[in-house]
Protein backbone atom coordinates (compact mmCIF):
# COMPACT_ATOMS: atom_id res chain seq x y z
CA UNK A 1 0.00 0.00 0.00
CA UNK A 2 1.33 3.40 -0.91
CA UNK A 3 1.83 5.74 1.97
CA UNK A 4 1.26 9.42 1.75
CA UNK A 5 4.57 11.27 2.01
CA UNK A 6 5.11 13.00 5.28
CA UNK A 7 6.06 16.60 5.39
CA UNK A 8 9.52 16.97 6.79
CA UNK A 9 9.47 18.87 10.03
CA UNK A 10 11.51 22.02 9.74
CA UNK A 11 14.81 21.76 11.47
CA UNK A 12 15.79 24.56 13.82
CA UNK A 13 17.88 27.18 12.08
CA UNK A 14 21.51 26.85 12.95
CA UNK A 15 23.03 29.86 14.57
CA UNK A 16 26.40 30.70 13.03
CA UNK A 17 29.23 30.72 15.53
CA UNK A 18 30.22 34.10 16.75
CA UNK A 19 33.33 35.33 15.00
CA UNK A 20 36.22 36.35 17.20
CA UNK A 21 37.92 38.24 14.39
CA UNK A 22 37.77 42.02 14.72
CA UNK A 23 35.54 43.70 12.16
CA UNK A 24 36.70 47.05 10.90
CA UNK A 25 33.75 49.16 9.82
CA UNK A 26 34.29 51.73 7.11
CA UNK A 27 34.50 55.31 8.29
CA UNK A 28 33.05 58.31 6.50
CA UNK A 29 36.51 59.15 5.16
CA UNK A 30 37.15 55.65 3.82
CA UNK A 31 33.70 55.53 2.21
CA UNK A 32 34.31 58.88 0.57
CA UNK A 33 37.70 57.75 -0.71
CA UNK A 34 36.22 54.56 -2.12
CA UNK A 35 33.42 56.47 -3.82
CA UNK A 36 35.91 58.93 -5.31
CA UNK A 37 38.10 56.11 -6.58
CA UNK A 38 35.13 54.29 -8.06
CA UNK A 39 33.84 57.45 -9.73
CA UNK A 40 37.23 58.30 -11.18
CA UNK A 41 37.84 54.76 -12.46
CA UNK A 42 34.33 54.64 -13.87
CA UNK A 43 34.76 57.95 -15.68
CA UNK A 44 38.02 56.78 -17.23
CA UNK A 45 36.53 53.44 -18.22
CA UNK A 46 33.44 55.01 -19.77
CA UNK A 47 35.56 57.44 -21.73
CA UNK A 48 37.97 54.89 -23.17
CA UNK A 49 36.44 51.41 -23.04
CA UNK A 50 32.99 50.40 -24.31
CA UNK A 51 30.73 48.76 -21.78
CA UNK A 52 31.37 45.02 -21.66
CA UNK A 53 34.71 45.30 -23.47
CA UNK A 54 36.64 43.70 -20.60
CA UNK A 55 34.31 40.70 -20.46
CA UNK A 56 34.46 40.40 -24.24
CA UNK A 57 38.26 40.36 -24.13
CA UNK A 58 38.26 37.55 -21.57
CA UNK A 59 35.80 35.54 -23.65
CA UNK A 60 37.90 36.08 -26.76
CA UNK A 61 40.99 34.91 -24.89
CA UNK A 62 39.22 31.77 -23.64
CA UNK A 63 37.86 30.98 -27.10
CA UNK A 64 41.27 31.51 -28.72
CA UNK A 65 43.00 29.34 -26.11
CA UNK A 66 40.47 26.52 -26.54
CA UNK A 67 40.76 26.62 -30.32
CA UNK A 68 44.54 26.45 -30.22
CA UNK A 69 44.53 23.75 -27.56
CA UNK A 70 42.20 21.63 -29.68
CA UNK A 71 44.81 21.71 -32.46
CA UNK A 72 47.44 20.27 -30.15
CA UNK A 73 50.97 21.58 -29.60
CA UNK A 74 52.57 23.11 -32.70
CA UNK A 75 56.07 22.47 -31.35
CA UNK A 76 57.21 19.17 -29.93
CA UNK A 77 57.31 19.62 -26.14
CA UNK A 78 60.89 19.65 -24.91
CA UNK A 79 62.30 19.97 -28.42
CA UNK A 80 65.12 22.29 -29.44
CA UNK A 81 62.62 24.37 -31.46
CA UNK A 82 60.44 24.85 -28.38
CA UNK A 83 63.45 25.81 -26.27
CA UNK A 84 64.55 28.43 -28.81
CA UNK A 85 61.00 29.85 -29.05
CA UNK A 86 60.86 30.32 -25.29
CA UNK A 87 64.32 31.87 -25.29
CA UNK A 88 63.40 34.39 -28.01
CA UNK A 89 60.22 35.38 -26.16
CA UNK A 90 61.99 35.92 -22.85
CA UNK A 91 64.94 37.75 -24.40
CA UNK A 92 62.67 40.20 -26.24
CA UNK A 93 60.64 41.19 -23.18
CA UNK A 94 63.55 41.24 -20.76
CA UNK A 95 64.42 44.85 -21.66
CA UNK A 96 62.14 47.31 -23.47
CA UNK A 97 65.02 49.73 -24.05
CA UNK A 98 67.49 47.20 -25.43
CA UNK A 99 68.96 47.85 -28.88
CA UNK A 100 66.97 45.93 -31.46
CA UNK A 101 63.90 45.60 -29.23
CA UNK A 102 61.56 47.01 -31.87
CA UNK A 103 63.12 45.01 -34.68
CA UNK A 104 62.71 41.77 -32.74
CA UNK A 105 58.94 41.99 -32.29
CA UNK A 106 58.08 40.41 -35.64
CA UNK A 107 60.61 37.68 -35.03
CA UNK A 108 58.75 36.70 -31.85
CA UNK A 109 55.06 37.37 -32.61
CA UNK A 110 53.03 35.68 -35.34
CA UNK A 111 51.10 37.64 -37.95
CA UNK A 112 47.70 36.70 -36.45
CA UNK A 113 48.64 36.86 -32.77
CA UNK A 114 46.05 37.46 -30.04
CA UNK A 115 47.53 39.68 -27.31
CA UNK A 116 45.98 40.95 -24.08
CA UNK A 117 47.90 42.61 -21.24
CA UNK A 118 44.75 43.16 -19.08
CA UNK A 119 44.65 46.81 -20.18
CA UNK A 120 43.98 46.32 -23.88
CA UNK A 121 43.38 43.61 -26.47
CA UNK A 122 45.49 43.57 -29.63
CA UNK A 123 44.96 41.46 -32.72
CA UNK A 124 47.76 41.01 -35.19
CA UNK A 125 51.46 41.76 -35.10
CA UNK A 126 50.97 45.31 -36.43
CA UNK A 127 49.01 46.31 -33.33
CA UNK A 128 51.47 44.53 -31.04
CA UNK A 129 54.39 46.31 -32.70
CA UNK A 130 52.69 49.70 -32.31
CA UNK A 131 51.85 48.97 -28.67
CA UNK A 132 55.39 48.00 -27.72
CA UNK A 133 56.81 51.01 -29.56
CA UNK A 134 54.57 53.32 -27.52
CA UNK A 135 55.45 51.49 -24.30
CA UNK A 136 59.19 51.75 -24.94
CA UNK A 137 58.82 55.46 -25.70
CA UNK A 138 56.87 56.09 -22.48
CA UNK A 139 59.50 54.71 -20.11
CA UNK A 140 63.05 55.55 -19.13
CA UNK A 141 63.60 51.88 -18.33
CA UNK A 142 61.53 48.73 -18.43
CA UNK A 143 62.72 45.24 -17.61
CA UNK A 144 61.05 41.87 -17.05
CA UNK A 145 62.76 39.18 -15.00
CA UNK A 146 61.37 35.72 -15.72
CA UNK A 147 61.34 33.85 -12.42
CA UNK A 148 60.23 30.45 -13.69
CA UNK A 149 58.02 28.75 -16.27
CA UNK A 150 56.06 25.56 -16.83
CA UNK A 151 54.68 23.98 -20.00
CA UNK A 152 51.78 21.61 -20.57
CA UNK A 153 50.85 20.21 -23.98
CA UNK A 154 51.75 23.38 -25.87
CA UNK A 155 50.71 25.87 -23.21
CA UNK A 156 53.52 27.87 -21.57
CA UNK A 157 53.10 29.79 -18.33
CA UNK A 158 55.71 32.34 -17.28
CA UNK A 159 55.98 33.97 -13.84
CA UNK A 160 57.76 37.31 -13.91
CA UNK A 161 58.72 40.48 -12.07
CA UNK A 162 58.48 43.75 -14.01
CA UNK A 163 60.35 46.94 -13.11
CA UNK A 164 59.50 50.18 -14.90
CA UNK A 165 60.61 53.79 -14.53
CA UNK A 166 58.04 56.03 -16.25
CA UNK A 167 58.81 59.33 -17.95
CA UNK A 168 55.55 61.15 -17.27
CA UNK A 169 54.69 60.16 -13.70
CA UNK A 170 56.42 58.85 -10.59
CA UNK A 171 59.46 60.45 -12.18
CA UNK A 172 62.69 58.89 -11.03
CA UNK A 173 60.85 56.16 -9.11
CA UNK A 174 61.11 52.53 -10.20
CA UNK A 175 57.77 50.73 -9.94
CA UNK A 176 57.64 47.00 -9.38
CA UNK A 177 54.86 44.55 -10.18
CA UNK A 178 54.47 40.81 -10.54
CA UNK A 179 52.45 38.79 -13.01
CA UNK A 180 52.09 35.74 -15.19
CA UNK A 181 51.70 35.17 -18.93
CA UNK A 182 49.98 32.38 -20.83
CA UNK A 183 51.66 31.83 -24.19
CA UNK A 184 51.29 29.46 -27.14
CA UNK A 185 53.57 29.19 -30.16
CA UNK A 186 52.86 28.27 -33.77
CA UNK A 187 54.78 25.75 -35.87
CA UNK A 188 57.40 28.43 -36.66
CA UNK A 189 58.05 29.12 -33.00
CA UNK A 190 56.22 32.46 -33.02
CA UNK A 191 53.73 33.56 -30.38
CA UNK A 192 50.09 33.20 -31.47
CA UNK A 193 48.58 33.73 -28.00
CA UNK A 194 49.83 36.03 -25.25
CA UNK A 195 47.60 36.69 -22.25
CA UNK A 196 48.98 38.57 -19.24
CA UNK A 197 47.64 38.37 -15.70
CA UNK A 198 48.96 41.18 -13.50
CA UNK A 199 48.01 43.88 -11.02
CA UNK A 200 47.57 46.91 -13.25
CA UNK A 201 46.42 49.03 -10.29
CA UNK A 202 49.56 48.47 -8.23
CA UNK A 203 51.84 48.34 -11.25
CA UNK A 204 50.51 51.37 -13.10
CA UNK A 205 47.46 53.32 -11.90
CA UNK A 206 48.69 53.90 -8.34
CA UNK A 207 51.62 55.83 -9.79
CA UNK A 208 49.58 58.21 -11.92
CA UNK A 209 48.79 61.75 -10.69
CA UNK A 210 45.44 62.25 -8.90
CA UNK A 211 44.17 58.74 -9.58
CA UNK A 212 47.11 57.18 -7.79
CA UNK A 213 46.50 59.30 -4.67
CA UNK A 214 42.82 58.35 -4.63
CA UNK A 215 43.57 54.64 -5.00
CA UNK A 216 46.27 54.64 -2.32
CA UNK A 217 44.00 56.61 0.02
CA UNK A 218 41.11 54.19 -0.52
CA UNK A 219 43.28 51.12 0.05
CA UNK A 220 44.74 52.54 3.26
CA UNK A 221 41.22 52.90 4.70
CA UNK A 222 40.07 49.34 3.96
Amino acid sequence: MDREPREASPSPQATPPESHLPVRRPTRHSAAALCAAAALLLSIGCATVPRGAAEQSWLEYLDTARRLQAQGPSLEPGSEEARRAVERFQRLLSDYKAPGFQAGIREVYAEEVFFNDTLKTLRGVDEVEEHFAATAEAVDSGTVEFVDSVSDDGDYYFRWVMKIRFKRFARGEETLSIGMSHVRFDAHGKVVLHQDFWDSVGGLFEHTPALGWVLRRAKSKL
